[in-house]
């Protein structure tokens, strides 16, 4: 069932959507819409409608279980934004990922891929959420400070650590 809010007194379905990013590759991890479901053959972010009486938060890390077999906690999640067309509130949340793996995915889905960030938009056919929303990774995926580079004489350290090390500094 798809919760419906109103806003502007019309009635919106509401549906939430999660890009799972690899900061240190610069990817995220998409499923192709198995052949029975809407919109089939389609690329998208895991996710899908809002359930009466769920928070958002909720609905995203149920459909990562679901969808691609990810564990997740409220704070994994990264708000990034909406976006709304018609009768359709579509939310976004990122979750990260040290490296990329692969998922387990269900009857929903028929193929998955680490696809550049960069590359999002020219992968077709996209899913129409994943294709409005996908902005909003990238622009998000800029911001993520980047690791120096490593002379011969420092220790290594990995991206993910560098990089958590940088938002534990601003946090």
């Amino acid at each position: 069932m798809m919760f419906r809010t109103s806003e502007g007194g019309k009635a919106m379905r509401v549906s939430v959507w999660v890009a799972v990013v690899c900061p240190g590759t610069s990817r995220v991890l998409l499923a192709k819409r198995g052949p029975t479901t809407r919109n089939a053959g389609r690329w998208n972010f895991f996710g899908g409608g809002l359930d009466r009486g769920e928070h958002p938060e909720e609905t995203a890390i149920r459909e990562l279980a679901e969808e691609a077999g990810i564990d997740s906690h409220p704070d994994d999640l990264i708000y990034l934004g909406e976006a709304v067309g018609g009768s359709k509130r579509n939310l976004l949340f990122v979750v990260t990922t040290e490296a990329e793996f692969e998922p387990i995915i269900n009857h929903e889905s028929q193929a998955w891929a680490w696809v550049s960030i960069d590359d999002l938009l020219a992968l077709h056919p996209l899913h129409g959420p994943t294709q409005k929303l996908s902005p909003l990774v990238r622009s998000w995926s800029r911001n993520i400070p980047r690791p120096p580079a490593q002379s011969a004489n420092t220790p290594q350290e990995s991206r993910w650590d560098w990089l958590m090390r940088q938002v534990a500094r601003h946090w």
